[in-house]
């Protein structure tokens, strides 16, 4: 490539203040907290297969937003660098107060279907939540073209300012509800667009943005102006009495509608029942709480302790107590449930979480289990799940942990000798649950040296307060008895539709398949569902689409709402097209001798399609070990950023740095590789020790990871300056639309093939990435000489930087 030296730029003429390292920090922050608060936002009005568009939105924003630099440089001129950052960040600051006053007036209205008019909403959706990850996007990547010479410090500050921004955000939604905090974050980022130009001609601008900032967010905080209605299933006119955001999902209370027994508890847009109680009357029983076949393993069972997993407004702890339980003791993932159902709800529902012989603990079912040596002579699941999104791994459910083969084996080592397991799921939603509940139990069994795990099982069929049929599975390590079977047919009738599945039978509807199969395995791989048994690898209970059922008319199974295994394959196919246009668009728009080869740009898209599959995977895998999907991912998504920034902070200290990145990738490729097999059993190992502790050993178990991936980076960005001058945004540009690729990509290997495989994706990413370092050119001499580059150029423009012709 012809080196032009009037066009010549110097990056060590750009020194970075710390004043904008600082203020690229807060830039960075706003742009994660706001992509964790767009997924709550998304969960809240739409379902939580939605949430990953939050992510994806977020990596197409930066990614587009560093392409758009590059491919229009007389929109950026270099020599105003300042000046950009300011008006860009104002611009950021600016969106992120109108961006949510739009989102909350859109009509969300959502069903079984897909329809013209809501793609046509969601569409919109995306466009206005692209908007400010666009203009972030565009100040990181300013940033980045004008401090090259400076690219660890900057880039460290990026990274350290992600990860306070992930950090900080959980904590804060339990106070402040999702679309007013968005608003603050353009206070944050005014902020930072007053440092960027702190003594320039845009401070009084910079100034009034802050003020407006600050503005939104009284009004928000005063006022409906920023309210997001509900998007729930309730009667016309209906207020309701408890809005919780938190970082969960977003729990709404109603009065019960005139004539009926429950009061409608809202998470996100799933309904939980609560029963309408007064103290000093009879708790409501199986009969009135409409649970029979729930009741039916109480009455088998010796009546000590129960624990209920999931309390769902306190249902299930009231067909405890009043089948005979005289300890029941509670896991709820949401403090907000408890908060809600005693609090706002009390004059409908008596507050059923502090009834006599009642205890109740906050966290995820079987990290607070594991942490217990209790015995139970029941435990009962009845329909527990929040159908929301874990932010990071969208589309994992926060409690797909608990319907695992290891999770039932967790489950069986804390019962009493005959002591009853008791899972109730319906039989059509999001497939056929029931059934796969009914698999899963019977290879749960198995695993623990029952020959016969069928003669250990029953299921019981009943129908909800919406008339819908589902199935109780009652199991436990010995079998049942002649008597007990011939108790639990008479009790199946009397309290529900009778039994579905039981050794010597009745067998009916689809457990009369599995009955005549030679063995549930051989059922489940030719059933016309994916019925077989979720594990720890593959946690997807609730996804039971086969590959093949792609391309169907009537595809199986799903009756909840659109599939979002669907949605989740047309992201995936928008994304890819987006991506190739980002990638190519360069290529017509920017002249070849302005252009790296495109063999140079392999080892940025290797390094952020490997580092996002490799997060989403660890987040999955922290969130059983830390006990709740938001700890997972602040602390996994905290820790990653901050010791990455620490790896780029100290990269260019390290002596030769084409050593230095061969050895951070290879130690980054044995780690990634060791982790896909190792790191589920090591952390099964310690889940029961305090909550501090497991914090210090995530940290502990990441820092070396995340050191070596921060090296990638800023030595790459260094090595492609020097070799091909004016290049360094679009390979940083690419690095982002990889990771948008990646985003998507990652869950749906997830789902298909399991975390294991996600996990040697991201090794097998590393591995090109060490390739082409190990491979590829590198510049003659030290990485720090100065020298001079040419500033890119785009067809029939001239150079963009006028700065540099000294």
């Amino acid at each position: 490539m012809r080196i032009l030296p009037a066009m010549s730029l110097r990056p060590e003429d750009s020194r970075l203040p710390l004043r904008v390292a600082g203020a690229v920090g807060l830039v960075a922050g706003c742009v994660l907290a706001l992509q964790v608060l767009l997924t709550r936002i998304f969960g809240a009005v739409l379902f939580y297969h939605f949430g990953f568009l939050a992510i994806s939105l977020a990596l197409l924003g930066a990614g587009g937003g560093a392409i758009a630099v590059y491919v229009r440089p007389q929109w950026f001129p270099a020599e105003r660098l300042e000046w950009l950052l300011a008006r860009w960040c104002a611009v950021f600051s600016l969106l992120l107060v109108a961006v949510p006053l739009a989102l909350v007036r859109l009509d969300y209205t959502f069903h079984s279907t897909v329809t013209v008019g809501f793609v046509a909403v969601l569409a919109l959706a995306c466009l206005l939540a692209a908007l400010p990850f666009t203009a972030g996007g565009i100040v990181i990547a300013l940033a980045v073209r004008g401090y090259t010479s400076s690219i660890g410090k900057l880039y460290a500050f990026d990274l350290a300012g992600a990860g306070i921004g992930a950090l900080a955000v959980v904590p804060v939604l339990w106070l402040v509800d999702a679309p007013t905090l968005v608003v603050a974050l353009g206070v944050i980022a005014a902020v930072a667009a007053v440092l960027f130009n702190g003594a320039g001609s845009l401070r009084a601008v910079t100034l009034g943005v802050l003020g407006v900032a600050a503005v939104a967010v009284a009004l928000s905080a005063a006022t409906n102006l920023y309210y997001l209605p509900p998007h729930v299933s309730v009667l016309p006119g209906s207020k309701p009495v408890a809005d919780r955001w938190t970082p969960l999902n977003r729990v709404l209370g109603y009065p019960p509608p005139k004539g009926s027994r429950f009061a409608p508890l809202f998470y996100d847009r799933v309904y939980a029942p609560v029963p309408v109680w007064h103290p000093g009357t009879p708790l409501p029983n199986w009969r009135a709480l409409k649970l029979g076949p729930q009741s039916v393993g109480y009455a088998l069972s010796h009546h000590g302790r129960a624990l209920v997993i999931g309390g769902g407004g306190g249902r299930d702890i009231e067909n405890a107590l009043t089948s005979g339980m005289h300890q029941v003791d509670v896991i709820e993932l949401n403090r907000a449930m408890r908060d809600v159902a005693d609090g706002p709800l009390r004059q409908y529902s008596g507050s059923p979480y502090t009834l006599p012989g009642v205890s109740v603990k906050f966290g995820d079912g079987r990290t607070t289990l594991a942490a217990r040596k209790t015995k139970y002579d029941e435990i009962h699941i009845g329909f527990t799940d929040t159908l929301s999104a874990n932010s990071a791994a969208a589309f994992a459910l926060s409690e797909a942990n608990l319907y695992t083969v290891q999770a039932f084996e967790d489950y069986f080592d804390h019962l009493n000798p005959g002591g009853i397991l008791n899972v109730t799921r319906l039989r059509h939603l999001v497939g056929d649950e029931a059934l796969r509940t009914t698999i899963l139990t019977l290879d749960a069994l198995e695993k623990r040296g029952v020959d016969h795990p069928e003669r250990n099982v029953v299921v019981l069929l009943g129908k909800d307060i919406f008339g819908e049929v589902y199935g109780t599975v009652l199991a436990r390590e010995t079998p049942w008895t002649p008597a007990e079977l011939a108790r639990i047919r008479t009790l199946a009738a009397q309290r529900g539709d009778g039994v579905a599945y039981a050794p010597g039978g009745p067998y009916k509807l689809e457990w009369a398949q599995l009955a005549r199969a030679p063995s549930w395995q051989e059922f489940c791989s030719h059933y016309r569902l994916d019925v077989c048994p979720p594990t720890d690898d593959k946690p997807f209970f609730f996804q039971m689409t086969r590959l093949s059922h792609v391309g169907q008319a009537t595809p199986p199974g799903y009756f909840f709402s659109v599939d979002p295994f669907y949605i989740l394959l047309i992201t995936l196919g928008i994304l890819l097209v987006l991506c190739a246009f980002a990638f190519a668009l360069p290529l017509f728009v920017v002249r070849r001798e302005a252009r790296p080869p495109l063999s140079s740009l392999v080892f940025f898209a290797a390094i952020g399609l490997g580092f996002l599959l490799m997060e989403i995977a660890l987040i999955q895998r922290f969130v059983l070990f830390l006990g709740f999907p938001t700890y997972a991912l602040s602390v996994v998504l905290f820790s990653l950023l901050v010791f990455t920034g620490i790896g780029s902070l100290i990269s260019t200290r390290l002596g030769n740095p084409r050593r230095t990145l061969l050895a951070a990738l290879g130690l980054a490729t044995v780690l990634i590789a060791a982790s896909a097999y190792g790191l589920q059993p090591l952390l099964r190992q310690w889940i029961s020790i305090a909550f501090a502790g497991r914090v210090a050993i995530t940290v502990a178990l990441l820092a070396p990871l995340g050191i070596s991936l921060g090296m990638a980076m800023p030595i790459g960005l260094t090595r492609i300056s020097r070799l091909y001058p004016g290049s360094v945004v679009w390979a940083w540009g690419i690095n982002g639309v990889a990771s948008v690729l990646a985003s998507v990509l990652a869950v749906a290997v997830a789902i298909t093939w399991g975390f294991p495989l996600t996990t040697l994706l991201a090794c097998a990413c590393y591995l090109v990435a060490l390739g082409h370092a190990a491979l590829g050119r590198w510049p003659a001499g030290d990485v720090r000489q100065q020298v001079r580059f040419p500033a890119p150029r785009s067809s029939g423009t001239p150079a963009a930087s006028s700065s540099a012709r000294r």
